[in-house]
C-alpha cells in the first residue's frame, strides 16, 4: 500500500502539529521511502519526550509552569521542521535525531 503523495508532503505532515504524529505512524507503516519513515520516526520520538518532559515538569507545581513554554516552544519547532521538510531539506535534531537514527536502523529491514 502507498499513500501517492509527493514524500516531501508526507514528511512534512509527521510533523503538523497536534495531529502530526498519526500521519506518522501511517506513513512509518505504509511508506517506503527512507526519508520519509525516518521523518515519521524522528517526529514521534519528538512528540514521545515532550510527552514524558511534560509529564514530569507537571509533577510539581513550581516546575508545572515550564509546560506551556516547552509546549510552545515545540509548537514553533514542530512548524518549522515541517516546513523545511517540505522545501526537501534534511532535518535532524541534536539529540532526538540520533535517538531517532538509531530507532530507524533497528527498524529498516537489512538488504
Amino acid at each position: 500500500m502507498k499513500s501517492n503523495l509527493d514524500p516531501k508532503l508526507e514528511s512534512a505532515l509527521c510533523y503538523v502539529p497536534v495531529i502530526g504524529w498519526i500521519a506518522a505512524i501511517i506513513f512509518l507503516i505504509i511508506e517506503k521511502d527512507n526519508d520519509v519513515r525516518f521523518n515519521a520516526v524522528q517526529a514521534l520520538v519528538l512528540i514521545l519526550v515532550t510527552w514524558v518532559v511534560s509529564f514530569a515538569l507537571g509533577l510539581t507545581i513550581v516546575l508545572a509552569i515550564l509546560s506551556l513554554p516547552l509546549m510552545l516552544a515545540v509548537f514553533v519547532l514542530q512548524l518549522v521542521l515541517a516546513y523545511k521538510v517540505y522545501q526537501g531539506q534534511k532535518m535532524v535534531l541534536p539529540v532526538i535525531g540520533k535517538w531517532s537514527q538509531d530507532i530507524f536502523a533497528k527498524i529498516m529491514p537489512k538488504k
